[in-house]
């Protein structure tokens, strides 16, 4: 007779880095793991320009983080080859870890974290990891948008950041989901993930927003090839359809 033993559901993360490319979609997979039951703390969650949920990111995550990566002679958009943590960057980190305990589960995002990860890893080897990617043309031209950047800049940042994305995947339990702008579609990728993370999905979802990020056309010209292979390998390991 035919096993009928009901696959164990996955262990409930407590502690959850959000990983993706920024104009990806991190702020609506971050609100979302707030309506599951994560707590997010105090963020950055006034409307701006751009977003008008907030980034939903920790202030001072997000100013240490770039000041990390400028003490290694980079910046987001002009990320370092390598990073390495000064005493100022992981007392600021581990105050932040501290400030979250008894919160279980808690979850936070900065989209710098996908080329400082190794640094929370040291402290937190148990952190949980989920991640977003979008289309390379739609995230190029929404930094257009949004920075000036020609689409090639966009383009080239894009492959850094989702490259360590595939990375994590591919050596850690990362599920990762691709951003669509179509409500039913995201909405069934997001329930995939939460329920991945152990957590319960919302019976009415509020927080995400198909506008956010702030729509990029990606139905121009065929992508270079290792931008191409590195999408579709992205691709390969989402879930949620």
């Amino acid at each position: 007779m035919a096993d009928q033993t009901e696959p164990a559901a996955p262990a409930r993360a407590n502690a959850i880095a959000v990983l993706g490319m920024h104009r990806s979609g991190t702020s609506a997979l971050s609100g979302s793991l707030a309506e599951a039951g994560a707590w997010l703390g105090r963020v950055l969650g006034q409307s701006i320009a751009h977003n008008r949920k907030g980034l939903q990111e920790p202030a001072s995550v997000l100013y240490m983080q770039e000041n990390l990566l400028q003490a290694n002679g980079g910046s987001w958009d002009n990320p370092p080859r390598s990073v390495e943590w000064g005493k100022l960057h992981t007392a600021v980190r581990d105050l932040f870890l501290e400030s979250r305990q008894g919160f279980e589960p808690w979850a936070f995002k900065d989209p710098r974290t996908l080329l400082t990860l190794e640094g929370w890893l040291d402290v937190r080897p148990d952190l949980s990891l989920a991640g977003i990617f979008r289309h390379p043309v739609a995230v190029a031209r929404s930094l257009q948008r949004r920075n000036g950047f020609p689409l090639t800049k966009g383009l080239y940042l894009w492959q850094v950041y989702n490259e360590r994305l595939l990375h994590w995947s591919e050596t850690r339990a990362c599920p990762l989901i691709e951003f669509s702008t179509r409500p039913g579609e995201m909405a069934a990728r997001l329930d995939a993930l939460i329920r991945a993370l152990g957590l319960t999905p919302p019976p009415a979802p509020e927080f995400f927003d198909a506008d956010l990020p702030e729509g990029g056309d990606d139905t121009i010209t065929a992508l270079p090839g290792d931008i191409s292979a590195l999408y579709s390998r992205l691709q390969e390991r989402a879930i949620g359809g």
